[in-house]
């Protein structure tokens, strides 16, 4: 039995070309993304979703910096290093650093925030490597902390600075206080605000018709734009998708909408990181009629089951190896918390198979209806990486 163990603990609110391995990680992030929609909608049928794939994708890296044997092997399965012919560990750990390299720049009315860091129990030896790792690749800040004897304290230190990192949006991501014999936790938290490029009209926003599941009419206030954006048919899925920048073109939301109103099940478990990658490439500019109501999704996770399913068991048990961060085997994972929040109005955007798809562009009819008045996926991506920020799926509002 291990004599501690170790919490990692999430919270999300939700110009370069990006090049070598960090294009190949970004696609693996994307597949991760993919895995854990379904994962998580596979839990609860005809939920609402929203994650920051981002987030916890970062977290789980700060474990593999520290994990060895067969517990860095689980992990590099379940974040795509091997897919993405990512095997050398200085390489992947090198390419994490140039993908979260991104700046802000405060002209633009976008913000993007990612932050780290992690609190050990006073007295716990951490190697000085993996100190580095966690500052140079991840930017994360090592602090310590009381558990055993200050854990309220502690909590109240956490949550604060959850509040601080998302704007507000999330107040705490610890409910049930911290586990015992915690000896360590990875925080990540994920902060995204975007305006519109083109924003919509607030005075065309009214009430229209929105169906719960595809079946249960309700009225939500729903926004108009009309405007040339990228739009792209996707026939063999029975389904739409629109892009709509943010002000500084570098991050888009896209929204991917099954022509049938009960159809997004069947959309979801079709989707495939291929299929991501033809929309990015054929979407066609068009003169869009867009309805699509405003809305809020919170949620919360305690993703050790989802993770488990997916393939991640070793650092989860006695055998775990996170011998890379103290130096011998007696730590494990207990917990990984996950908490986001996404907001969508008219300004912006506040967030805290092998099957071939054809996608074609459709010049009939000329102006494109694109009406989101039933359950919808939707990402925020980073446009030059592809990395994808935010995902989920509204079912009802």
């Amino acid at each position: 039995m291990k004599a501690s163990t170790v919490s990692s603990l999430l919270a999300a609110v939700v110009v370069c070309v990006v090049q070598g391995d960090e294009v190949q990680l970004s696609r693996a992030n994307n597949e991760f993304a993919l895995n854990l929609l379904k994962e998580l909608s596979s839990r609860k049928p005809g939920g609402n979703v929203i994650f920051s794939p981002t987030g916890i994708y970062e977290a789980l890296a700060m474990v593999y910096a520290g994990s060895r044997g067969e517990s860095q092997a689980e992990l590099s399965k379940i974040l795509g290093h091997d897919g993405a012919g990512l095997k050398n560990r200085d390489a992947v750990l090198s390419a994490y650093k140039k993908l979260y390299a991104y700046k802000n720049d405060s002209e633009m009315n976008v913000t993007l925030n990612v932050a780290n860091a992690v609190l050990v129990q006073e007295g716990l030896r951490v190697l000085d490597g993996y100190k580095t790792e966690l500052a140079e690749v991840f930017g994360a800040k090592l602090k310590t902390a009381n558990f055993f004897n200050e854990s309220t304290h502690v909590s109240s230190e956490i949550n604060q600075w959850v509040r601080q990192k998302t704007g507000g949006k999330i107040q705490t991501v610890l409910p049930d206080g911290i586990p015992m014999n915690t000896v360590m936790l990875l925080l990540n938290a994920v902060y995204f605000k975007g305006t519109w490029l083109i924003k919509f009209d607030p005075e065309q926003t009214v009430q229209r018709p929105f169906y719960n599941h595809g079946t249960k009419f309700v009225a939500k206030d729903t926004m108009v734009l009309r405007g040339e954006i990228k739009h792209a048919w996707l026939l063999e899925l029975d389904a739409q998708a629109v892009e709509l920048p943010y002000k500084d073109e570098r991050f888009s939301m896209v929204i991917v909408l099954p022509n049938s109103k009960t159809g997004l099940p069947k959309l979801r478990d079709s989707f495939s990181l291929k299929l991501m990658d033809e929309i990015d490439e054929e979407f066609d500019v068009e003169k869009v009629h867009l309805k699509l109501p405003k809305f809020e999704l919170k949620a919360d996770y305690d993703l050790v089951p989802s993770l488990q399913r997916l393939g991640l068991k070793s650092v989860f048990s006695s055998n775990a190896d996170l011998s890379g961060i103290s130096g011998n085997r007696d730590l494990a994972v207990s917990d990984v918390k996950h908490a986001a929040v996404i907001e969508v109005n008219e300004e912006g955007t506040v967030a805290a198979s092998t099957t071939s798809v054809g996608i074609v562009a459709k010049s009939i009819p000329q102006t494109a209806n694109f009406y989101v008045d039933h359950p919808f996926l939707f990402y925020v991506h980073d446009v030059e990486s592809r990395r994808v920020l935010f995902m989920g799926e509204v079912h009802e509002l």
